[in-house]
């Protein structure tokens, strides 16, 4: 059978068993139907994401209507390519600096105490609606200079975007959906835009209004859209981390033990589970040119699927790949992508990931998975809990 089974199924197991079939007998393989070519080797994608020249990320250019103009993705750099994507992500590293970043912290840590605080007589919690939802979008909305009050319309957006089926891009209704739901947020953030430009704060869309290299700076198309980007990427993906953590402490149970034990190990939990369990399970290219990948030639203009969650679990780039494994040095993952679209925020994702942890960590001495049976988005390239519900003691 060469149709995956869905993550929702039994939690991914049935799924890597299938992928670790794929990559011993068909690592680089098409689908007939959506002639979308996989590939499921860590080696075979790392190759693919480090040579941006012959697997492009501007998908754009080969879709049809408005999703083929490229104005929803102009600053997007996840749908950008060098030279143009390592100008715009030089300016926006300059204004996403260490010291931005780490200057959060204070506000990290009263925003999960406050979550945390609200529930604390109950207990019992979802860790998605009640701390990891929340708190990624306060923090970013904070570095972006956005009224905290907002974070319900933001979160909104990302929840009707979440549900796109993206592996129907070519669907008339559905790009409609996409473009109007973007349409809005953009509108949106575009307000906030022209008011820094005119009135510049100290946050981050000011600073990327300002910023300059070799005398150019980006449009105002460019700060709007690197601001969704910011808002949909980082959310999604610290929201759906934090509870995929859980979940693995919960089904590891001595792991989160010495986690207790030694606090020293949060970060090795974090790694590992952008291993082990991660997020963002797949991105795109399309080839530029004729290539070959392993014993399939690829002509120009082909979409290829790059299987993160694949590659993560490929025993030939990690010793005992299905063993879920806090010691390990897992920084060679996949979770956080790989090459020049290396996660921007994964300095921000982690330092959220591990004040939330240690607080949930310092708060209960033990937690537990109460559902039955977990509900999985199912949207393709993210997996994650819908919801989580644990039960906990305080200390």
């Amino acid at each position: 059978m060469l149709t995956a089974p869905a993550y929702s199924l039994d939690g991914g197991r049935s799924l890597h068993r299938w992928l670790r079939d794929m990559r011993t007998h068909h690592p680089v393989h098409r689908d007939p139907l959506t002639r979308v070519w996989t590939l499921y080797r860590h080696s075979d994608i790392t190759r693919a994401t480090a040579d941006p020249a012959a697997f492009s990320s501007e998908l754009w250019r080969y879709l049809p209507g408005e999703m083929g103009t490229g104005d929803l993705t102009a600053g997007n750099l996840t749908a950008m390519d060098p030279p143009r994507h390592r100008l715009v992500r030089d300016l926006v590293s300059r204004a996403f600096t260490a010291r931005a970043v780490a200057g959060l912290r204070p506000r990290i840590t009263a925003v999960t105490d406050r979550l945390l605080d609200a529930v604390a007589d109950r207990g019992e919690m979802d860790v998605v609606a009640d701390l990891s939802d929340p708190l990624p979008v306060l923090v970013i909305a904070e570095l972006l200079g956005l009224p905290e009050e907002e974070g319900e319309l933001f979160r909104d957006w990302a929840q009707r975007l979440l549900s796109f089926d993206r592996s129907d891009l070519t669907d008339e209704a559905a790009r409609r959906r996409v473009t109007g739901t973007q349409k809005e947020l953009l509108d949106h953030l575009r307000v906030h835009c022209r008011r820094r430009r005119a009135d510049p704060q100290d946050d981050l869309i000011s600073r990327l209004c300002r910023a300059e290299v070799d005398g150019e700076r980006l449009t105002e198309e460019e700060v709007v859209n690197f601001a969704n980007l910011l808002l949909l990427a980082g959310h999604v993906t610290t929201t759906l981390l934090l509870a995929n953590i859980v979940l693995t402490l919960d089904e590891h149970p001595a792991a989160e033990a010495r986690i207790r034990a030694d606090r020293a190990l949060i970060p090795g939990a974090v790694e590992e589970t952008l291993r082990y369990r991660p997020v963002i399970v797949s991105n795109m290219r399309v080839t530029t040119r004729p290539v070959t990948v392993g014993a399939e030639r690829l002509s120009a203009g082909q979409f290829v699927s790059l299987s993160f969650i694949s590659g993560n679990r490929d025993e030939q780039h990690f010793t005992d790949a299905d063993r879920f494994d806090v010691h390990r040095d897992a920084r060679r993952h996949l979770g956080f992508g790989h090459g020049v679209h290396y996660c921007l925020g994964a300095p921000l994702a982690r330092l959220e990931l591990g004040i939330a942890l240690e607080a949930m960590l310092d708060r209960f001495s033990r937690f537990e998975v109460t559902d039955t049976s977990v509900d999985y988005y199912d949207t393709p390239g993210v997996a994650g809990p819908r919801s989580l519900h644990i039960a906990f003691r305080h200390h």
